[in-house]
């Protein structure tokens, strides 16, 4: 092993690499201070000193000049002479690779290392592990020692552990920047437009992974902050039709807000539970849950329904009504089924509300009963019993009504000879007379969400192939008119519903663009919030390129291909193949569980496709994923992997990794019986028995209903036994690794045991982590970084011959047994 020394000594030769020979030129390395301001203690003194240190640390991270007390300082060259003052040191570290070594810092007195703005080690001393990538090193000490010389020593564990040091501007993106990075996370505008209210979520360090939530009440003319939440964050808050009063529930509150003045008065206490606030006229309606609490002598659970695998199906909620004036409370709504208020109309006294009563008949295997309840007498009307219905909202003459293409015996289906997706969301209208008509059967994009208009027009946010888009519906012309947003993914929206003309919040990102929000006006936009600028200003992300294909059947197969950071067309990379395979597309969100950025940041090329039976596509490409269960889906990502490897020469085609989770994970293990394309493969909470998934999965037998419309286990073995994982493992060779959280409900842990079990008495390579307490979903902040590092460290050591990684994670495998 050899050692690096950073000696701040006069250099001749200047280089911006690194080399186990030369010594760092003083550019490398730079110094703040000394600051030699009076203080009755040094910064590594006193009851406060941590703290003190924390502070400062972060503030020198992030600034190049700062004024301390009237006075100016700058990070600057290193000064070799001794000056009295605390001081502190920079050092910006690049790593190509997994990369293990020794800091040691000499002729500092009381030194703490800082790494990325956090400390890392309160000692001269530190063992260092990172991950390839951009890092910065600040060591803050009391002053220097004029005994000895200061230096700043690095130590690789191996010949391999040999990072640069050198002085950048720019850094590649980090697991910390994309989970941590402050992000808008709900927009609610006044009906009039002239109000937001606005909340942000970010996680700060040393803050024991826990976010912090700010909500604003913002004047959208000024941008001037009105009202600000911080500690207890308002929920369901609804505005009053006149925008002077914003109603939300805190602290187990309702409370309600005057905006003229900023009157903040309590209307209701002991409100726990309570959700869904609406105004009805100068009234609120509410939903108020009642929570289900067993017996606690009970020593069994006998079950009432399938639902009952569902934690919260034994609760119940109904609806209630204020009287915001005398604070007068009265229950609407009194069923053995919970009853969901979807709309009200005051001036007909009316509420729409759904009740789910069991009914397992028929694909879905749901019903959703449409009730009209009259709130003058109490009394309800059936509107009618629906197997893929969403939601409704009132209009002037009628109702908008979302749901599947079989709605109402196939109302909103393109082409009979099609058994649909019932998950391609459909646009539909129901007269007050009850003729109902089908406005998106020739629409393509899958509806998602809709706000109304004062003139009954709607803004929809839609699945447009992988993007996430907004539409305007023109009811007057039955036309649908793209809203040009300016980004891949609109991920949340509000729209003031006053007016008759789009005025839009809306907030979201495009495939390689971090968050934005605007509000628009007459289709122009001012911009709300900008997380590039505050978070991203400096960091280096790789290009994107669309990459299409044309099946053997002849449908286009949508694509893209994240390419590495400082990319090199003349170098052989390795590739990450991703999909989901299931229902829906992998948008182009800019991060989330699945951070191709990142990806892309490690020297990988990243290659994501849309195979058969996503929405937004059209009705015949997303019903490719009926009864199919990786047919149509496997092949696509065979033939496109393939297709991607020949047009892309500087990937190596036997580098080449593929993962999934949930149906993409089962997808994952059903490819690995198919083909050895690729070199290892990573299946998230991955389904491996589609029998055990129906009959004990969280959605199983729900999601069956649509995903194997008429199929059972008894009348469709082929389905269940044939396209089940599990029963063709004999057929992998493919490196398999397995991660699950063992909490999951949705796809239970067990999914990913008959996998291991089967692939370990085959004595074919596997692995499989657990992630305690981790449901469906790896959310925890630190949990979701190891499920990451465990990823890539997988990859890295089956695509990069790089195994270390993985061998200081999970030092007890085999694989490092075998080194």
């Amino acid at each position: 092993m050899k050692a690096l020394s950073l000696v701040c000594a006069s250099i001749a030769l200047a280089f911006s690499g690194f080399s186990h020979s030369a010594e760092i030129d003083h550019s490398h390395i730079q110094q703040f201070g000394p600051v030699a301001i009076p203080t009755s203690q040094s910064l590594s003194a006193g009851s406060h000193s941590d703290a003190l240190r924390a502070n400062l640390a972060s503030s020198l991270s992030a600034n190049s000049d700062i004024d301390i007390f009237g006075k100016s300082y700058q990070w600057q060259a290193v000064d070799t002479k001794t000056a009295a003052g605390w001081v502190d040191y920079k050092v910006q570290l690049s790593a190509e690779r997994f990369t293990q070594g020794t800091l040691t810092v000499s002729g500092l007195n009381e030194p703490q290392i800082y790494l990325n703005g956090v400390l890392f080690e309160a000692s001269a001393k530190a063992e260092i592990a990172l991950q390839s990538g951009d890092y910065q090193f600040m060591i803050l000490a009391d002053g220097s020692d004029d005994e000895s010389e200061f230096s700043i020593d690095w130590q690789g564990k191996s010949d391999i552990d040999n990072p640069s040091f050198t002085a950048t501007k720019t850094h590649r993106v980090s697991p910390e920047q994309l989970f941590d990075s402050e992000v808008v996370t709900s927009l609610n505008l006044s009906p009039n437009g002239k109000y937001l209210l606005q909340s942000k979520s970010h996680y700060p360090a040393n803050n024991d992974n826990k976010p912090v939530s700010v909500t604003e009440l913002i004047s959208t003319s000024s941008k001037d902050v009105l009202y600000r939440w911080q500690h207890s964050a308002p929920a369901s808050a609804a505005w009053t039709n006149n925008s002077k009063q914003l109603a939300f529930v805190a602290d187990n509150q309702i409370q309600l807000l005057t905006v003229d003045g900023i009157n903040l008065n309590i209307l209701a206490n002991d409100m726990e539970n309570v959700s869904g606030l609406q105004w009805y006229g100068d009234n609120l309606l509410f939903s108020w849950e009642k929570p289900y609490k067993a017996d606690e002598k009970a020593t069994n659970k006998r079950f009432q329904a399938l639902q009952d695998r569902w934690s919260y199906w034994r609760n119940n909620s109904q609806i209630y009504q204020l009287d915001v004036k005398s604070g007068f409370i009265r229950q609407l709504t009194n069923d053995k089924l919970s009853s969901y208020l979807l709309d009200s109309h005051a001036d007909k006294e009316t509420l729409l509300l759904t009740r789910s009563p069991v009914d397992y008949k028929e694909p879905a295997h749901s019903l959703t009963q449409l009730v009209e309840f009259n709130v003058k007498d109490l009394s309800e009307k059936l509107i009618g019993e629906y197997r893929t219905f969403n939601s409704a909202t009132y209009t002037d003459d009628g109702m908008y009504i979302m749901a599947g293409p079989d709605f109402m015996n196939g109302l909103g289906v393109q082409d009979t000879s099609v058994v649909v997706n019932n998950y391609d969301g459909q646009l539909y209208w129901r007269s007050n007379e009850g003729k109902v008509t089908a406005l998106s059967k020739d629409f393509d994009p899958a509806i998602g969400g809709a706000a109304k208009l004062s003139n009954d027009d709607l803004v929809l946010r839609v699945g447009e192939g992988d993007r996430g888009q907004l539409y305007l519906f023109d009811i007057s012309k039955k036309r649908f008119n793209k809203i040009n947003a300016g980004m891949d993914m609109v991920n949340r929206f509000s729209v003031a519903s006053d007016l008759s003309k789009p005025v839009i919040a809306y907030a979201g990102t495009s495939a390689t663009v971090p968050q934005k929000a605007y509000l628009m006006k007459s289709g122009k936009k001012s911009l709300l919030f900008d997380s590039q600028a505050a978070s991203y200003a400096d960091t280096r992300l790789g290009d994107i390129q669309d990459f299409d294909f044309t099946n053997k059947h002849g449908h286009n197969i949508d694509g893209r291909v994240y390419l590495p950071v400082d990319f090199d067309a003349n170098k052989q990379y390795p590739a990450l193949v991703y999909y989901y395979g299931g229902t829906s597309p992998v948008t182009r969100n800019f991060t989330g569980r699945w951070p191709f950025n990142l990806w892309a940041a490690k020297g990988y090329v990243v290659y994501v496709l849309q195979p058969n039976g996503a929405t937004g596509y059209g009705q015949a490409f997303s019903g490719r994923h009926v009864n199919a269960w990786g047919d149509y889906s496997a092949d696509d990502i065979i033939e496109g992997t393939q297709a991607f490897l020949k047009a892309h020469n500087f990937v190596d085609p036997k580098r080449v990794g593929n993962m999934g989770a949930s149906y993409g994970g089962f997808m994952t293990m059903y490819l690995a019986t198919k083909t050895d394309i690729f070199a290892a493969s990573m299946a998230h909470a991955g389904i491996s028995n589609l029998s055990a998934y129906w009959g004990h999965g969280w959605w199983g037998y729900g999601y069956s209903g649509i995903a194997s419309k008429g199929s059972f286990p008894w009348n469709n073995r082929d389905l269940y036994v044939e396209h089940s994982p599990l029963y063709n493992a004999d057929k992998i060779n493919t490196p398999m690794l397995l991660l699950h959280g063992n909490a999951d409900t949705n796809v239970p842990v067990g999914e990913s045991h008959y996998m291991y079990t089967a692939l370990k008495m085959l004595d074919k390579p596997v692995e499989l982590i657990e992630f305690n307490g981790q449901d469906h979903h790896i959310n925890g902040r630190q949990a979701r970084f190891d499920w990451w590092d465990a990823t890539l460290a997988w990859f890295d050591l089956h695509l990069k011959d790089e195994p270390q990684w993985w061998n200081t994670l999970y030092p007890e495998t085999k694989a490092a047994e075998s080194e």
